[in-house]
Order: C-alpha cells, then structure tokens, then sequence
C-alpha cells in the first residue's frame, strides 16, 4: 500500500477498534445520582423514594414508589435508565416523567439508577 493509503486504513481501522462501548450501571456514581435525585426527582417521588413527594400528590397516576423495587415499564436497569432518559411518555406511560437525557449525562444517569435501587426497602 502507498503510504497515504495505509494511513488511512489505520485511522478507518482505529476507529472501528476504538467505538464507543455504551455505559452501564457499573459506571454511575451512587453520590451523583443522589445529587441529581434531589435536584430534580425529589420533588415528585419525595426525599425517601416513596413516592410521596410534595409535587406528586397533584400527578395521576401517581409517581413511582422506588422503595418497592417495582418498575412499570420493566426492572432492568436498561430499561430504567430508558425511562430516566426518554421520559415515561416515550413508553405510553405519563407525561409527568420528563426525559433526562438532554439534561444529564449518560453517567450521571446511570448514576441515578444506581441511587434509585439503593433506595428500594427490605
């Protein structure tokens, strides 16, 4: 190979080696996803994740009670952080759950599932 070319075919294959591997809940930070609880999921699903926060009392149906471990739309965590990340409306599920995912990193995200199943009782 001449020796742009062969340049160029180990740059298209470094690339191919080097794509992305999508994040998982292993690579969420448990203190950041409580920190991004409390800014913005507290207010509905209430300070201990019961559900019961001051906001949701308005919302029908009412918000999910993550001290049960119990998911709607799924308890893996892919498809919470789905959820967390598209909103529950992206599922046929409440407008009320926003989507995340233009707000939050992915690993803060994945941070907050991780905080989310650290609150589930018993």
């Amino acid at each position: 190979m001449h020796g742009w070319m062969s340049r160029v075919a180990a740059l298209a294959m470094a690339s191919v080696w080097s794509a992305p591997v999508m994040a998982g809940i292993e690579d969420g930070d448990l203190e950041e996803g409580r920190q991004v609880y409390n800014q913005v999921c507290v207010t509905c699903h209430g300070e201990k994740g019961d559900g019961k926060g001051p906001a949701g009392a308005a919302l029908n149906p009412p918000p999910r009670d993550f001290t049960t471990g119990e998911f709607k739309y799924g308890g893996s965590d892919a498809e919470l952080f789905s959820i967390i990340s598209d909103g529950a409306a992206a599922k046929g599920g409440s407008p009320s759950m926003a989507p995340w995912s233009g707000v939050y990193s992915e690993k803060q995200r994945w941070g907050l599932v991780k905080y989310i199943r650290s609150l589930k009782q018993g």
